[in-house]
């Protein structure tokens, strides 16, 4: 058991690591951003389908000059853990939405939400929260640390939102209005 914990955190680090030294290396290209979000979907579909949980985008956004892997992994990154902390028969939602120069982001679920003791430690490398689901693997702790580096280098943002029930994550991108 310890072999297998050790060798688990062994491989988190070198995600990170690997994670972090790619985010200065973008590849940029024009994106369309809705396209992407379904991408990420579609690929999580037996994960939410075997709940029984309702994926819902809304909105559209520009096309946007990104790195579409590295966006998609952080995206991607957002959803996992949506789907992961939703219960079963909820929903999740991906909201798209300009704003003044920027592209908004927004992964919101209906799950227990991270606790108030969490909240400032969520985007730290290996930090897992107190609030885990029964049914789940535990998390190695490095999906939010990635997407953090990934917006960071596109010089975008992302926060965790206060909500009275689940999480809501928001990625800002710059772009010109």
């Amino acid at each position: 058991h310890n072999t297998h914990s050790l060798q688990e955190q062994i491989e988190a680090l070198l995600q990170f690591n690997a994670a972090a030294f790619e985010a200065r290396q973008l590849r940029r290209q024009t994106t369309d951003l809705r396209a992407l979000v379904d991408q990420q979907i579609e690929a999580l579909r037996l994960r939410w389908q075997s709940r029984q949980i309702q994926m819902r985008v809304i909105g559209e956004a520009p096309p946007m000059l990104l790195d579409p892997d590295k966006m998609g992994s952080a995206i991607g990154n957002l959803l996992i853990n949506a789907v992961r902390f939703a219960p079963p028969s909820s929903r999740v939602e991906v909201i798209l939405a300009r704003a003044p120069g920027l592209v908004q982001i927004d992964v919101v679920d209906q799950g227990p939400g991270v606790d108030e003791q969490d909240r400032p430690y969520v985007f730290e490398p290996f930090y897992r929260g107190r609030r885990q689901p029964d049914d789940a693997v535990r998390g190695t702790g490095v999906g939010l640390s990635i997407v953090h580096e990934y917006i960071q280098a596109h010089g975008g943002r992302v926060q965790l939102l206060a909500t009275e029930r689940g999480a809501h994550f928001r990625i800002e991108l710059p772009h010109a209005s």
